[in-house]
């Protein structure tokens, strides 16, 4: 699950993204979601595989905000935008803080680095400690396992000191989706190759109500529409024990 050797993923991560995501939007509909589901107000908010901070910056506009990603990388990215907001390495699957939020976010199918199902019931059970009572966690799922197509994707972006061309393809093996990325790079009058393999869990959206369900979580809810361009569906639980 170490992403820290993703270097390259996290140097061009905006300049691919930025050009594909409206960020702010999605910032906004997420903020209406909770305002829909929260069951007191919700003041604080930790969003788990925070990347280089995009959703953060709107974000914490509301919320009094803290961001963890295991990607040191990518957190260095943040820090730098985000200097006011409280930055994290740390693991998805163990992170211990010495607080707890009203609202956990996982977004952008962060949720799929955590490779197999008994992670998956791990990292909800660890969401679940770090949340206040009556908080709120949305879960933005991987691709569900049912939609697999094998395929190829390109991705080309360009300014005036980078060309970039990322094209990708994907294959299932048991529980494990796994994501082939290659990068060619047009950078300081030289070209480069880099290739990356990001290991993804590879299950359906009844396994992740199965892993709900092996938690305390209840009220457990799916969001299925299109929510904003490229979302996957959010899924939506409460801790409902009062105490903090």
């Amino acid at each position: 699950m170490n992403r820290n050797d993703f270097r390259i993923y996290a140097k061009y991560y905006d300049p691919i993204y930025l050009q594909m995501k409206d960020y702010q939007k999605e910032a906004e509909i997420v903020k209406k979601i909770i305002k829909r589901f929260e069951r007191k107000r919700s003041k604080t908010l930790l969003d788990v595989g925070c990347g280089t901070g995009e959703h953060l910056k709107y974000l914490s506009s509301v919320f009094r905000c803290m961001g963890i990603d295991v990607n040191r990388s990518m957190i260095k990215i943040a820090r730098n935008k985000l200097p006011n907001v409280r930055l994290k390495v740390d693991d998805m699957t163990d992170f211990r803080l010495k607080e707890k939020f009203d609202v956990i976010t996982c977004l952008f199918s962060s949720i799929g680095y955590v490779q197999d199902f008994n992670n998956l019931v791990g990292t909800l059970e660890n969401f679940y400690e770090h949340l206040n009572g009556q908080g709120l966690v949305l879960i933005e799922p991987w691709i569900f396992k049912k939609e697999f197509k094998k395929d190829y994707y390109i991705n080309i972006c360009e300014d005036e000191k980078m060309k970039l061309v990322r094209m990708g393809t994907s294959e299932i093996k048991d529980s494990e989706w796994l994501v082939f990325m290659h990068y060619l790079i047009g950078e300081k009058g030289r070209i480069k190759h880099f290739k990356e393999l990001h290991k993804m869990l590879a299950s359906n959206y009844k396994d992740y109500l199965k892993a709900f369900k092996s938690t305390k979580f209840t009220d457990v809810e799916f969001l299925k529409e299109n929510l904003w361009e490229g979302c996957r569906g959010l899924f939506i639980a409460v801790k409902t024990s009062s105490g903090e």
